[in-house]
Parts: structure tokens; C-alpha cells; sequence
């Protein structure tokens, strides 16, 4: 299948343009007491941007693992002292990672999976921030077995669909590639969880999905030395096709997809061979497949004083800006902002 203009797939890393008018910034870089940080996640509520991240001591998921944000009310240029918004604090032995959030009517929601071990899944947890006491509390669970992968996106039919992965049973790696359902508008009342196929998949199929009114393109990260996987639904998400490879350049890692104000699908992704190149592609408004890639990150940033590795996206528009989070050697948080000008000239 392909999800890329042939032409840019045959492009090595050093071939690709950078992305011009960018700005850059150090969210939040790692600690005395965790020096692990990974998978971001972004999301406006309101005139604040908020960001947030799982945290380790000192190696992923080991010894504890909990859920650590910060907030900006200008745009990313200023962040407030660092917050938690979920941790074992009664010695439980859980592990929190990751974490999605959803602005939501009712307030900013963050959806968090909840671990006994490493990629050992249990439940999926909803928290919701309380502007009166400017903290997290937690409203329940919403999925068994269920690690969300990327922010919930509302479909037409008014339910939000969450592209993530799943395990079999509890306590178990989540192997299948995955969304949850909600319905409607309750974020807190309990989601269906859906497998895209029902055969486990190497390693990390962690997902992502671009939603186009009834029908969903799920993007599935494929695996060393072999591309994404590709499955489709013309249901909202009840019901996929088989899978099928694309024809993507991808290095090993997770990716993130979108429909931006533009009418223009985009993902951002690892351009093979490693995670040291970091790319945005976007497609032409109402196509399908994307026609231009630019490079956010490559190689060491000697202005960031961090790379050369940069992986785990996510993004989230905004007053014609799309900002992008991601990390950094699973120490640092770093996040690129850039006007929506910046693609679409390439792509009219």
C-alpha cells in the first residue's frame, strides 16, 4: 500500500529538506531523580499547552514508573515546575506508562496504562485535571488490557477512537495492534477495545490512525527491518481489513498521524535507518498519501546540546501551528513548533 509518493521513499535521510521556521525547545530535561524519560504526550487545554512523559529512575520501567508533566501558558517558550500526574504513591507496584491526554469539554483528560512489570499490562486509567486545585485525580478505569498509543480522536458518529495495543489477558505484553471506542462523550465511562487482527505481532505494534469521517487508516509500526503495517475499517473502527505492507521508509519506532485544519494528512515518524532522523510528511488536502517530508531532527543538535537520538512523536494543532514533542535519548523532552505555511507550500 502506499503511503508515500515513490519517488520521496527512495530518498536517504541526508536527501531530505529540513523544515524552515521552526522553533525549538527543551521541554524538560531529565533529572537527579529520573533520568529515564520517554513518550510524550501534547495537548491544549484552553490558552495552556501541557505536556507530559513517563519517568524511571534510571532504566525504562524498572523500579517504578510514573507519569510527570509540565504546563505552558505562552505557547511552549515558559514551563511551569514539573507535575505529577500519576505515581504510585500507596506502593502498589504499578507502573505507569504512557500516557495520553484528550482536551475534552469537560476538562483535560489524561489516559494512562497501568503495569505490574515491564510491558506488562493490566488496565487503562482516566485522569482529569481539576482547575480548582490545579491537580490530577484519578476517575477509574476505562479499558482492560489496553496501552494507548496516541490522543483519542472524536469521529463523526460522536464517539473518540484511541489507536493504541492490547494484550490477550492481564498481566501479559500487549502484542495486538489495537483501538478503544468510547461512547459518545463520556471519556470516563468504559471503552470497547477492538484488535485490528487476531494474531499477535512481533515486538511493539504500537499504532496510530488517521480518522476520515467512517473510515480509519491504522498505521502499525512494523518491526526491525520491516515497514508498517497498514489496516483499514469503513465501520468507525468496529471492524479492519487484513493487513498490508506499505511501502513507508520507517526505521524501528513509533509514529504519529493526523489530519491538520488544512484538509492535509501528516505523519511524523523515524526515516530509516536508526532514530536519528526525525521527519514530517504531509499529503496534498483530501489525498491520501503523503507527497512532501521534511526533516524536523538530524543528528546531534549543538544548539539543543542533546541527539543524536529522537523518537516517540506526538503533535497537536493549534492557531495555525503544529507543535511537535518528542524525545530525546529517553532522557529529554523537546518540542518543535512550526506554522502550518511551513507545509503546505510544497503541496498546492
Amino acid at each position: 500500500m502506499e503511503l508515500i509518493d515513490p519517488d520521496i521513499a527512495q530518498l536517504a535521510a541526508e536527501e531530505l529538506p529540513d523544515l524552515r521556521g521552526a522553533v525549538d525547545v527543551v521541554v524538560h530535561r531529565m533529572d537527579d531523580l529520573y533520568r529515564f524519560l520517554h513518550d510524550n504526550a501534547v495537548a491544549w487545554d484552553g490558552p495552556v499547552l501541557h505536556a507530559a512523559w513517563y519517568n524511571c529512575p534510571e532504566h525504562e520501567i524498572a523500579g517504578a514508573s510514573c507519569i510527570r508533566g509540565r504546563r505552558s501558558p505562552d505557547g511552549g517558550r515558559t514551563w511551569s515546575p514539573v507535575e505529577v500526574i500519576a505515581a504510585d504513591h500507596d506502593s502498589k507496584g504499578t507502573f505507569y506508562v504512557p500516557v495520553a491526554f484528550c482536551s475534552h469539554q469537560t476538562g483535560l483528560h489524561a489516559f494512562v496504562a497501568n503495569m505490574v512489570g515491564h510491558d506488562l499490562v493490566t488496565q487503562c486509567e482516566v485522569y482529569r485535571r481539576y482547575e480548582a486545585t490545579g491537580g490530577w485525580q484519578s476517575r477509574g478505569f476505562i479499558a482492560h488490557h489496553f496501552l494507548p498509543n496516541c490522543a483519542p480522536v472524536r469521529m463523526a458518529n460522536g464517539n473518540h477512537l484511541m489507536a493504541g495495543r492490547a494484550s490477550e489477558n492481564s498481566e501479559e505484553k500487549p502484542a495486538f495492534p489495537a483501538v478503544a471506542i468510547s461512547h459518545g462523550e463520556n471519556l470516563t465511562a468504559p471503552w470497547d477495545v477492538v484488535r485490528l487482527c487476531g494474531h499477535k505481532l512481533p515486538l511493539h505494534p504500537e499504532t496510530t490512525a488517521w480518522v476520515n469521517g467512517s473510515t480509519v487508516t491504522a498505521i502499525v509500526r512494523g518491526g526491525p527491518g520491516r515497514g508498517p503495517l497498514v489496516f483499514t475499517s469503513d465501520d468507525d473502527g468496529r471492524a479492519w481489513s487484513n493487513s498490508h505492507e506499505s511501502n513507508l521508509p520507517s526505521a524501528d519506532s513509533k509514529l504519529y498521524a493526523g489530519f491538520l485544519s488544512t484538509g492535509q494528512r501528516y505523519l511524523v515518524w523515524n526515516w530509516p535507518p536508526d532514530r536519528e532522523t526525525l521527519v514530517l510528511g504531509v499529503s496534498r488536502p483530501g489525498e491520501a498519501s503523503l507527497s512532501a517530508v521534511w526533516r524536523i531532527r538530524h543528528g546531534f543538535s549543538h544548539t539543543l546540546g542533546i541527539g543524536p537520538e529522537w523518537s516517540y512523536p506526538c503533535a497537536v494543532e493549534y492557531d495555525g501551528h503544529l507543535y511537535v514533542i518528542y524525545t530525546s535519548e529517553k532522557r529529554h523532552s523537546v518540542m518543535t513548533t512550526f506554522g502550518l505555511d511551513c507545509c503546505t507550500m510544497s503541496c498546492s
